[in-house]
Parts: structure tokens; C-alpha cells; sequence
């Protein structure tokens, strides 16, 4: 119900406030407990920027993606366009390979040009977490932007009291694209052993934009599964064996942040993701030493394409086996975290040139090995200051079984933090983070054709291919972030209430970031190059903050955010490309009828983008969107198990387009779900 003590509102991280005597005040911003950062803790017991979108509010916002869903998220993004197929995520101007995406502590490292990486349906999730800034120290590899952690449902979260068997269905209903959503579970725990099967599945048609114009080939259809097992044989010792699966069918442009074009062919494109994952957690009451956590998994992610228009097929495989095991220890006021990750990644690519013999890239056949150790601690200098540190090795290695190319490197990836609770209401901290990206594969060891360019009369008879270039000496990216934070808290100003105000402010600097360049142009003519190769080329300078402020007067609640990155290339001075715009958003609710109904209505603000390199001549509009949305969920009567949603996004059918991107967004979209919980 909306007024249990959920915190629907938590945007940003937040220090733990503590008075003399060291109790501590509760306040409904301090609920929510996170596990991106690999310990399960309060938000407000880290130094990171975190942003928590929770079940509540997945339930309000009925996002078609991860993406979606952290859209009203200060310095977080969107990416590709608006097909969800195909969209990522982007924070503090960071996006790509750059952020690492992880479903139940489980890396997911599947990448491949123009195709989507984020395949979880939201209708599966419990919650989604975001560190904002380096997370390398940790994480590893891929974690220089920031850090995406997907939960999904499970029977102890959905089962409340001594209930031992439930279950749920829910249909969701969009007036643009006419999309439907159907999904539903059963789930059910005994003493000992507790089980999950949950299921989505969706149909929509092409989407419009603001000024009624479809945006053509953006229908789309899919099906999500999954299922938990979980046996506890003792206290404290927990076994679970877990598989998801998500397909999705689609006819689009081979790059679907764009429209089909001559150098754009239409694909028919079927994405199948697949994921095992076994699961082995001790954690007894009567060991402070002994909190363990190992993960061995499996995932596979297979793009089947045909393209329609030149009768070729292609595929492209990403597996991934990896073994992750840490264990935290409490030693008095000490909190000592430490474990080893070790995974390997095998790439393969079938590019099909019926038709266009060496116009096409060749096959890739290539794997790569990661190896990484760990550890952090949390001390407690004094009552109240506490230290954050973390230091992690890791060891990669790429191969080339096509071209019999090798390369290998390692990294050290450190972290320190400060906080100070310098008195009930105001907590300051300082951080600071190393991370780095190893190159992929695909940026490694692409060859073959790119592009060609047709022929021209008297003056390219023969026409001109663009052919990859490989680069040996392509090195990771590495990232060093200073942060400062500022947390206040406030209660009882005028009654039952409370007041929380957060600010970070950030400057991350990215050495050797990795850009896929074409060169070598013909007869020095621009539009005319040669080759595409992937180089270590700029050294950006990303700079902004995070304002939060978050209010609640009994059932009342506002919440605003703002968010600004600034990205220049340190070597140049110039801005960066791909930067978003300054955006806030203020959301405000009301519950009535003891909380079964919620009236909530949100506004957004972008601002134009006009940070932008010398050669960019784009314009990129600012634009306001205006959402009301509803939620009924009965807690008596005939109706009670049963919850109705009701949003209006761009309710003034906005046309609009995101600095950077292609296509403009969808317009008015009236968004309609009902559940019976039973």
C-alpha cells in the first residue's frame, strides 16, 4: 500500500545521519536497501551516487524498458531512439560499454554494434539500482560510467506473512503503437524451499510521434520467462538455481537509432537472451566473519538476422561462462569485503555476401578471459567518520582465433571514500574512484568491408569500400572520478513530515577513450575514406552535480530533480558529442482513502543542447513533457488483491527529439494496467 514505509522516492545516495548518542532518526528516504554496490546496505550507507527504482514505481511508470524506467533519473538517460528494442543507458554523458549492466549480481557483457545489449522485461523486476560514477574497484571492467543492477521478482519478496502459495495476473494496455502486455506468475515457500514462475509477453505496432507521423518499422513483439528455485537446508545457508529467458522479434533499420536508408538496410532481426544461474549464499546469525556469495552462470545472447532487401543472413553469438565469490567479515567496526571474479566471453560472427562478395565484414571468431580479485573496507574512524576503501587487480586477455592475434593487459582499479556526520541533519563525503574498459572484442578484430560507396561516372568507376583496420596497440580506457556530497535532513518542520536535500558534484576524467574513426580519405575528399579502425583518441573531462530534494507532508509528496554534464576534450577544448542536456524533473503526489489511491502528476524539463563540437551544426530544441498518472489498489472489500494504473505521458503530444538523436519520440501515450493479486 502506499503508505507503508516504502521509499519510492530514493533518487540519490545519501549518508546516514546519526545523533550524539549514536540512534539514529527514521525517515521514510532511508528504506531502501541496495546491492549494486555488492553489500547488501542501506543507500544511505554509501558514498556513491545511487538511484533506486523500486516495484512501486515500476508499477506507476509501466516502462517498455530498463531504459524507460530510469528516465526521470537526474544525469540518467536514455539511449538509441525511442525503439525499446534497442535502447541503453546513459549516465553522466556515459553510455554503451562504458556502463556496466548486471541482472541478479550477474555481468552482462554482450555487445555488438547497433544492436540492443538490455533485454530484461521490467514486468519481471523488483527493483532496478543505479551507481552513478566509477565502479571498477568492484566491478571490473565496464564500469567507468556507472553500473545498472536489474533484480528480479522472487517468491520471499512477493509472499507476504506465513502465505505459502500466490500468484498474479496483469494485462497492460498503450494507446501508442496499440501495445498489450500480459504477464503473470506463480510462486509459493514452504520451510525450506521456495519457488518462482513468472512470464511476459508483447505486441505493439509502430509508435508515433508528436505530430502524428509513425515512425516506420518500430513494431516489435516478444515474450519473457523466468524461473527460481531456492532450498534453504539450515539457517543462514541458501541454494538457488535460476534461468530467464527473452526473445524478441522485429523488422528494422540494421541501425535502429535511425530510419532505413541506402547505407541502412531493413533486418528482420530475432534476439534470443538466455541466462543459468546457480546460486550458493551462507550467512549464520553466529558468525560475524561469514557472509558468503558465489555465482556460477551462463549466459548467451544470439542476434538472427535476414536482410530482407539483399537476401543475406547473419547471426551473431555472445556466450559468457564466469564463477563470482566474495564474502564480507565484521571485525568490531570494521566491514571487510573481498572475493575473485573470473568469466570468459566467446564472440562469433556470420556476415552472409550473397550478392556483395567482399562488400560485407568478415567472420569474427575471438574470446576473451577476465580473471579479478578484490576488497574493500568500511571503517569507522570515529563515531562519526567513516572510511571507504577498495582495491582491485584484474587480468584480461583477447584472442583472435581467425587471424591467430593476441593481446593482453591488467589493471588496478583503487577507491577512498570519507564521510561525516557532522550532526543530525547535514552529512558530508568525499570520494575518489579509478576504472578503466578493456577493448572488446569486436573492436579488436573487425575486418573486412565497412561500407561501400557505389560507383561514380568519370569519378569512381569502380565505386569505394571502406574496409576495417586493425589496431594492436588499442589500449582500455581508463576513468579517475572526484566526488563531493552534501546530504540534509529535516523532520517535523510543520508536523508529520520531512525534508531531505542531496547534492553531488563530480568531475571524471577519461584517458585513452575508445572512438571508431574512418581515415584515409580518397583524394583528401571528406565523405571518402578508406578505412574504420577503433583508437585511443580523446582525453575528456566530464563535469557536473546532482541536485535532489525529496519532501513528504503525511500524504503528500514532491520530489525535484536536476542534473547537468558538461564533456570537453581536455587535449582540444572542445565539447563532446553525446552529452545529454540539462534536465529536471518535479514530481508530485497525493495519496487519499487511506492510501489506496495515489494521484501523482510529473513534469519534465530538457534544456537545448547547444554544447557542441566545431563541426557539429545540429540543432537540438529544449522541450517540456507534462504526465498525470493513477493507482488504485483496494485494501478492503470485493476488490481487495486487485490494482489499477492509469498514466497519460506527454500529455501535451509533444514533438520532440533527444540532443544527439536521430528520431523524434513518441507523442501522447495513454498507458492503462490492471493486476489481480491473489
Amino acid at each position: 500500500m502506499f503508505t507503508k514505509p516504502l521509499a519510492i522516492f530514493m533518487a540519490v545516495s545519501q549518508t546516514t545521519l546519526a545523533f550524539a548518542d549514536g540512534s539514529q532518526p527514521y525517515t521514510e528516504f532511508d528504506e531502501v536497501l541496495v546491492s549494486a554496490t555488492r553489500i547488501n546496505e542501506k543507500a544511505s550507507d554509501t558514498s556513491q551516487s545511487i538511484a533506486v527504482v523500486n516495484e512501486e514505481q515500476l508499477q506507476e511508470l509501466q516502462p517498455n524498458s530498463v531504459a524507460g524506467a530510469l528516465k526521470n533519473e537526474a544525469n540518467i538517460s536514455s539511449t538509441n531512439g525511442p525503439r525499446s528494442s534497442s535502447q541503453g543507458v546513459e549516465i553522466r554523458g556515459l553510455s554503451g560499454q562504458q556502463v556496466l549492466q548486471v541482472i541478479d549480481g550477474v555481468r552482462q557483457n554482450a555487445n555488438s554494434g547497433h544492436r540492443g545489449t538490455y533485454f530484461m522485461d521490467p514486468e519481471l523486476l523488483q527493483s532496478i539500482e543505479v551507481i552513478r560514477g566509477p565502479a571498477s574497484s568492484v566491478w571490473g571492467s565496464g564500469a567507468i560510467g556507472g553500473v545498472v543492477a536489474q533484480n528480479t521478482k522472487s517468491a520471499k519478496d512477493l509472499l507476504e506473512g506465513d502465505a505459502g502459495l500466490g500468484g498474479y495476473i496483469k494485462q497492460g494496455y498503450e494507446t501508442n503503437g496499440d501495445r498489450t502486455t500480459t504477464s503473470g506468475a506463480m510462486y509459493g515457500k514452504s520451510e525450506s524451499v521456495d519457488w518462482l514462475i513468472n512470464g511476459s509477453t508483447f505486441d505493439n505496432n509502430d509508435i508515433q510521434t508528436g505530430d502524428g507521423d509513425s515512425i516506420e518499422n518500430s513494431a516489435s513483439d516478444g515474450n519473457s520467462g523466468l524461473i527460481k528455485l531456492g532450498w534453504e537446508p539450515s539457517i543462514g545457508e541458501r541454494l538457488q538455481l535460476s534461468t530467464r529467458l527473452s526473445q524478441i522479434d522485429e523488422l528494422v533499420p540494421s541501425n535502429p537509432s535511425t530510419d532505413v536508408s541506402s547505407s541502412v538496410p531493413l533486418v528482420r532481426r530475432n534476439t534470443t537472451d538466455k541466462n543459468v544461474t546457480l546460486s550458493y549464499d551462507v550467512n549464520p546469525n553466529d558468525n560475524p566473519l561469514l557472509n558468503l556469495h558465489t555465482l556460477f552462470y551462463w549466459n548467451s545472447t544470439r542476434y538472427d538476422e535476414d536482410r530482407v532487401t539483399q537476401y543475406q543472413r547473419d547471426n551473431t553469438d555472445y556466450n559468457t561462462v564466469g564463477l563470482s565469490i566474495n564474502n564480507e567479515s565484521k571485525l568490531g567496526t570494521w566491514s571487510l569485503l573481498y572475493g575473485v571474479d573470473a568469466y570468459r566471453d566467446t564472440f562469433t560472427t556470420v556476415r552472409d555476401d550473397n550478392g556483395q562478395e567482399g562488400e560485407r565484414p568478415d567472420n569474427i571468431d575471438a574470446d576473451a578471459t577476465v580473471m579479478g580479485a578484490f576488497t574493500q573496507a568500511n571503517v569507522d574512524l570515529t563515531q562519526s567518520i567513516k572510511l571507504t576503501t577498495a582495491l582491485r587487480y584484474d587480468h584480461y586477455q583477447n584472442d583472435s582465433n581467425s587471424l591467430g592475434l593476441s593481446s593482453a593487459d591488467s589493471a588496478l582499479s583503487p577507491t577512498v571514500g570519507l564521510m561525516w556526520n557532522v550532526s543530525s541533519w547535514l552529512s558530508l563525503s568525499a570520494r575518489y574512484d579509478q576504472a578503466f574498459r578493456a577493448p572488446s572484442m569486436e573492436e579488436m578484430y573487425s575486418t573486412g568491408t565497412h561500407y561501400c560507396i557505389p560507383a561514380i561516372t568519370d569519378f569512381l568507376p569502380d565505386g569505394l569500400c571502406n574496409t576495417f583496420e586493425i589496431n594492436p596497440d588499442l589500449k582500455s580506457e581508463t576513468a579517475k572520478n572526484k566526488e563531493v556530497q552534501a546530504d540534509l535532513r529535516f523532520e517535523h518542520l510543520l508536523g508529520n513530515d520531512e525534508l531531505a536535500l542531496t547534492l553531488n558534484v563530480f568531475r571524471n576524467d577519461v584517458d585513452d577513450y575508445i572512438e571508431q574513426s574512418v581515415s584515409n580519405a580518397y583524394m583528401g575528399i571528406s565523405g571518402l575514406e578508406q578505412t574504420t579502425s577503433w583508437n585511443n583518441v580523446a582525453e575528456a573531462r566530464l563535469t557536473g552535480f546532482e541536485l535532489s530534494g525529496r519532501y513528504r507532508y503525511e500524504q503528500t509528496r514532491f520530489i525535484v530533480n536536476y542534473g547537468q554534464t558538461e564533456g570537453k576534450d581536455t587535449s582540444t577544448n572542445e565539447y563532446l558529442s553525446d552529452v545529454p542536456a540539462n534536465k529536471v524533473t518535479a514530481d508530485l503526489s497525493q495519496g487519499i482513502m487511506q492510501g489506496d489511491v495515489k494521484l501523482g502528476t510529473r513534469f519534465t524539463h530538457v534544456n537545448a543542447q547547444d554544447q557542441l563540437p566545431e563541426d557539429n551544426t545540429q540543432v537540438y530544441d529544449s522541450y517540456s513533457l507534462w504526465d498525470l498518472y493513477v493507482s488504485w489498489e483496494p485494501s478492503i472489500g470485493h476488490l481487495e488483491g486487485f490494482r489499477f494504473d492509469v498514466s497519460v505521458d506527454n500529455i501535451g503530444d509533444e514533438q520532440y527529439r533527444q540532443a544527439w538523436q536521430t528520431l523524434y519520440e513518441p507523442g501522447r501515450n495513454i498507458k492503462l494496467s490492471g493486476r489481480y493479486l491473489f
